[in-house]
């Protein structure tokens, strides 16, 4: 019953807040967006001053009763300014940066004010991450880089902006909808035979693969690497993290195809698709695609690069939000 009313309530609680604050790529802040409450310590400080408000008329204390007065108008001061540090702050949605799934993504956000005033001590919350910005004076941008787990697109949920300035008393809050989303690509699993299938050199062209024969040369390490390929000595000598590359000779094709992994999920052939997919670009070696239903002419590029892992990440699911 308790699971029940509490469903009830954020429902009806994110419809008020829906026709209070729509999705918007850029807000300025107002009365109608900002919502102000007491803290916890300013909670304890106003029983505090109600408890000698009370005593100053029980023992007609004037001295009492004159503190009382002098504490609750800087209480009514100190509500004007934590409400003003938010009001007339202009949030904008620059931009959002793709990322892979288990990784951070970057959502770029503007700050301004539209009249010149300066902000202090504001904290975004988002997504679980909490990020705080000291001072807005002009035109900043922030960058917050939030967790994404899944591919697909991603769009994250309210954000909430808020601040205690000056006296932490009171916090000053809102709940922004920003019109943000990005796109997250599988997580790339490293994969040894390159799943390929008949493509433009299917008659017998020799092409190089990953394997354990001939030792081909050193690359910058990237996630999903096999650490037994790691270069321990050029780490050891203070020249990063190196990945030992070797090849072997074998007849294949320039096709990545999903047919070339049996057996696997879904998932494991999205993420062996996706590493592949870095490895060849980072070569700069033409290839191409092959999904069911889904096919990438033979090329290469970051256009290409770009277009594989937008198809690898949307496969099976809807391609616009």
């Amino acid at each position: 019953m308790r699971a029940r009313l509490r469903a009830l309530f954020r429902q009806r609680w994110q419809r008020w807040l829906d026709r209070r604050i729509p999705r918007v790529t850029e807000v300025t802040l107002n009365q109608r967006r900002i919502f102000i409450f007491l803290t916890a310590q300013g909670g304890i400080a106003s029983l505090v001053l109600l408890a000698l408000f009370v005593g100053g008329i029980n023992y007609a204390n004037n001295l009492l009763l004159g503190l009382s007065f002098f504490l609750g108008s800087l209480f009514v001061i100190a509500i004007h300014h934590t409400y003003a540090n938010l009001s007339g702050l202009r949030i904008a949605a620059v931009a959002a940066k793709p990322a892979f799934a288990g990784e951070h993504a970057a959502f770029l956000l503007r700050f301004d004010d539209v009249r010149g005033r300066e902000h202090e001590s504001l904290l975004i919350e988002w997504e679980g991450v909490a990020l705080p910005v000291m001072w807005v004076n002009g035109v900043i941008e922030v960058t917050v880089p939030l967790p994404v787990q899944k591919r697909g697109w991603f769009r994250p949920s309210r954000l909430r902006l808020s601040s205690v300035y000056p006296v932490g008393f009171l916090r000053a809050w809102t709940w922004l909808d920003l019109d943000m989303k990005t796109i997250v690509y599988p997580h790339p699993e490293a994969s040894e035979l390159m799943p390929a299938g008949q493509g433009r050199d299917g008659e017998g062209e020799q092409q190089r693969t990953l394997g354990h024969e001939d030792f081909e040369g050193l690359k910058t390490f990237t996630p999903g690497d096999a650490l037994a390929h790691v270069s321990w000595k050029h780490l050891a000598r203070g020249q990063g993290l190196l990945t030992k590359t070797y090849a072997s000779e074998e007849a294949g094709s320039d096709v990545l195809d999903w047919n070339a992994l049996q057996g696997l999920g879904i998932e494991t052939r999205l993420s062996r698709l996706t590493w592949w997919v870095l490895q060849l670009s980072q070569q700069n070696r033409a290839f191409g695609l092959r999904l069911p239903g889904t096919e990438i002419a033979v090329g290469n590029g970051p256009e290409l690069r770009e277009e594989c892992l937008r198809a690898l990440a949307l496969f099976g699911r809807e391609a616009r939000e």
